[in-house]
């Protein structure tokens, strides 16, 4: 046998598992389909509406978490543009100390 004999029988041999596979998952699909039409129970109702007020609930709290991080950051740099001015105001008060030192006479 030479190889491109080989490769073909690769080809069908992965062509007919892919054929299984596509049965076996358009099987699953026609077993999906027909438990959806099947009518909710009420506990299945309930357990659906909890899995999406947990769903919400985790989404909030992602929303927050990420609203909580901008406003740290917000705080950093307010508190850093703070700092500066304060230095700033201190650096002013110095020299006007400095000024008013030289400006005044000796007693």
């Amino acid at each position: 046998m030479s190889d491109k004999d080989i490769s073909v029988e690769e080809l069908e041999e992965t062509a007919r598992q892919t054929d299984e596979q596509l049965d076996l998952m358009a099987w699953k699909m026609d077993s999906v389909d027909n438990k959806l039409v099947e009518p909710v129970n009420s506990q299945d109702m309930c357990i659906m509406n909890l899995l999406k007020s947990v769903s919400e609930v985790r989404s909030d709290y992602q929303q927050l978490r990420r609203e909580l991080v901008e406003v740290q950051a917000l705080q950093r740099e307010l508190s850093s543009r703070l700092r500066s001015q304060l230095r700033l105001v201190h650096g002013k008060f110095a020299r006007l100390r400095q000024r008013l030192a030289a400006a005044s006479p000796p007693r």
